[in-house]
């Protein structure tokens, strides 16, 4: 993987790097994508180009057999624009130096992890202004992410590393969830947590539920009504006991717009990005989000999220066992198995906070009932 495809005109270096290794199969052209794990049929034309490109010869020069001369210089660039769509293969570009005019430079700190953006003077903006609220001041990154604009995509590089191209209204998604990745890959907690997290009075409230419980929705809420935000999706449980947030901007989902447009009257101006599912979402800053991320807190209750329209409004203690469930459910550990230690430290938890389920339709009314809890 990773051979050079396609000579410049004049000699010089390749002008692509291959994602993929081409195979045949029973008579079948088959390419396989090991970063994907997935595999693509090419005709024999297409199958041509490739081999072609591969060598480093000119495919328009070398042109014969099951491609036609006269239109091949079509067949190439619709091939090639193709396989950089399903990231087959990739411009051969290099990272600029960090020094180099033309960039923006943006350095973060999130979980005691100094992060270091560099963004082309095109495409810094609007992305820099969801990561605002994470700013510190300048020193030695931990890790740097760099973007190189390449026609109409971003080229997204890690510590000088190629990672993956996308359309820039895409890329802000892209890079919360690598540097996401990055702070799970460091190893400096027990277990990751798929919750929520809001402060008020000095002790964490944890929000967890499966998919389409409406935890982001109600933890902007939440932060609108005083409470600190730390998260909205992850949280790091440490060895002590105590969790560490990630509070990355929310995404929030366009059927979401509607219901926070009163308590964010500038929402409808915040710029609007792309997940690579296409799905439309805006990242709001809560105004109660704190940059100070390394500061762990003590957690002081767990709230299950059940969203039932025909139900009353309730918020029921529930048994420490469910919550433990909820929690391990989309827990993360390092490595990737939990082990004793971890499951020790989270059993510990929760058997020292208030376990909730919330059952709720209206948002105003979780709020509510959310607030009574932690008064």
């Amino acid at each position: 993987m990773g051979a050079y495809l396609g000579m410049r005109g004049d000699g010089a270096s390749p002008r692509f790097v291959t994602q993929a290794r081409l195979v045949r199969i029973r008579g079948q052209n088959v390419l396989f994508s090991a970063s994907q794990h997935a595999i693509f049929t090419l005709n024999d034309t297409a199958a041509d180009i490739w081999r072609l490109l591969e060598q480093g010869k000119q495919a328009e020069a070398g042109a014969r057999g099951s491609i036609n001369a006269r239109d091949v210089h079509g067949q190439v660039e619709a091939a090639i624009k193709d396989w950089q769509r399903l990231g087959l293969i990739r411009p051969r570009i290099l990272p600029l130096d960090s020094s180099a005019q033309g960039h923006v430079s943006q350095m973060l700190s999130v979980a005691g992890r100094r992060i270091r953006i560099l963004y082309p003077m095109a495409h810094a903006f609007p992305t820099m202004a969801i990561f605002r609220h994470l700013e510190v001041g300048e020193g030695t990154p931990d890790i740097v992410f760099q973007l190189v604009e390449q026609g109409d995509r971003l080229h997204l590089f890690r510590n000088g590393d190629w990672l993956l191209a996308s359309a820039p209204d895409e890329m802000a998604t892209i890079l919360k969830g690598e540097m996401l990745s990055d702070i799970l890959g460091s190893g400096t907690y027990e277990l990751a947590l798929h919750a929520a997290a809001l402060l008020k009075n000095e002790r964490l409230v944890l929000l967890c539920g499966d998919p389409g419980a409406g935890k982001t929705t109600l933890t902007l809420a939440l932060a609108h009504a005083g409470f600190g935000f730390a998260s909205d999706d992850v949280t790091l449980l440490k060895a002590d006991g105590r969790c560490v947030g990630l509070p990355f901007a929310p995404a929030v989902k366009s059927g979401a717009w509607p219901l926070l447009a009163e308590r964010f009257p500038d929402l409808d101006a915040t710029p609007i990005f792309r997940r690579p599912d296409k799905r439309r979402v805006r990242y709001p800053v809560p105004r109660t989000a704190n940059a100070a991320t390394a500061k762990a807190w003590p957690v002081g209750s767990v709230v299950l999220l059940h969203r039932d329209r025909a139900a009353k409004p309730s918020l029921d203690k529930i048994d420490p066992v469910d919550v433990l469930r909820g929690l391990l459910g989309g827990a993360f550990a390092p490595g990737g198995e939990l082990g004793d230690t971890s499951f020790d430290v989270l059993a510990g938890v929760i058997g020292s906070v208030k376990a909730y389920r919330l059952t709720y339709s209206d948002l105003d009314e979780a709020v509510t009932l959310i607030e009574r809890a932690c008064a």
